[in-house]
């Protein structure tokens, strides 16, 4: 049995890309960039003006003195080739721009205008007062560092600004889920007194669809040797598979045995955790096996601490988000295992943020995790966590 920082290493150590495709700006929420993209001109591309007002010379502006206004000029308007004389002024509206030789915004609530005159209430104003100035968020040709980042409200927004309507993005791998269990049965049947509902299909498709990995191929398999064997030949074409139940050292447990005849090359097998001691993990070529135990919790946080890793690797992205927080309550264990349990982020009133733990009633429990806003981390070798203890924190 190999710690869980030992089995997270040899599992990020398997990770590879699984190469990239261009999809439509459409289709792309979600999906993980794979090139940075440069700048076509300068952002913004004009002089703009940030307010709705008046388009004047910022140096010799004087308050109360009356100007002529010599146009009015809305977004979208062409560019102005020649410049308006000085002692003029510019209606001007928010996002247009600014006529060649003004330099300055006074906004309207700062001016009266009167039978084509306007004064103002201000006096000589700062060059760029109320103005975006060209190329002042982005040069022409400026790269940004955007590959390995999800392609979210921000970054869309960006593409779409910078004309990329076909972004170039990691492709999905191909997924495999296997449930296994002669107790299980489809949540859409009434099960008998021995049975259970299958969860795991839901929980393990819900966590990846947070990568946009959505055709995902689902099969459940009874416990016996013949039809363990015969799913887990149909799924080894995949890039990933994520088989439940059937890993501990029970009389019916023989997907350790049935990967090993199909060639599945073990890397590790148990891992000093809790829960998800079980985990099994193994290799096929480009195939990745991860063998979860089959309570419902156990699937959970093994897809958290080790899968969700392993997928950010995969992309080239930044390795999931975790925090350090103080913890609510102490907190007790009797073995040497790293634990982890759900939490949920509490604020007391006139004190920072802190961690409460959700009590359940082991893995099995289908509540567990139901409200939390993440695991907190027991390490293996403190037997005790006291109130106020900094904990690790992965927020889901």
């Amino acid at each position: 049995m190999i710690s869980y920082a030992e089995a997270l290493t040899l599992i990020l150590r398997e990770a590879h890309g699984f190469g990239t495709e261009k999809i439509t700006l459409e289709k792309s929420f979600g999906r993980v960039l794979a090139e940075d993209v440069r700048a076509d001109r300068d952002y913004p591309p004009f002089n703009r003006s940030a307010m709705d007002g008046f388009a004047v010379h910022a140096a010799g502006l004087s308050q109360g003195k009356e100007y002529p206004i010599v146009g009015t000029i809305f977004a979208g308007d062409k560019v102005a080739k020649k410049p308006y004389a000085a002692g003029t002024s510019v209606k001007i509206m928010t996002g247009a721009a600014l006529p060649p030789g003004f330099d300055a915004v006074v906004r309207k609530e700062d001016a009266i205008a009167e039978n084509g005159l306007v004064r103002f209430s201000t006096g000589a104003l700062q060059r760029w007062h109320n103005v975006s100035v060209m190329g002042e968020d982005l040069k022409r040709g400026t790269a940004l560092s955007l590959a390995g980042s999800v392609i979210d409200r921000s970054a869309v927004t960006t593409l779409a600004s910078l004309g990329v309507t076909r972004p170039l993005v990691k492709k999905l791998p191909r997924v495999a889920i296997l449930t296994t269990g002669d107790e299980i049965v489809p949540p859409g049947r009434k099960p008998q007194a021995q049975q259970i509902r299958n969860s795991n299909i839901f929980a393990l498709r819900a966590l990846l669809a947070a990568f946009g990995i959505e055709k995902v191929v689902a099969k459940h398999a009874a416990d016996n040797e013949a039809a363990l064997t015969a799913a887990l030949r149909s799924v080894l074409g995949a890039d990933i598979v994520l088989l439940t139940g059937g890993v501990s050292a029970g009389d019916a447990d023989y997907v350790p045995g049935i990967l090993t005849k199909l060639k599945v090359k073990e890397v590790f097998h148990k891992t000093a955790i809790k829960p998800g001691k079980p985990l099994w993990f193994g290799t096929r070529g480009k195939t990745l096996v991860f063998g979860i135990p089959g309570n419902p919790w156990s699937s959970q946080v093994v897809f958290k601490i080790y899968i969700e890793p392993y997928l950010c690797h995969a992309f080239g992205m930044e390795p999931p988000l975790r925090l350090s927080l103080p913890l609510a309550k102490e907190r007790n264990k009797k073995d040497t295992l790293q634990h982890f349990f759900p939490v949920r982020v509490a604020n007391r009133s006139g004190s920072a943020s802190e961690l409460e733990a959700l009590s359940f009633n082991g893995s099995g429990d289908i509540r567990a995790g139901l409200g939390s806003d993440g695991l907190a981390v027991h390490p293996a070798h403190k037997k005790e966590l006291k109130r106020g203890d900094i904990v690790e924190f992965i927020p889901w």
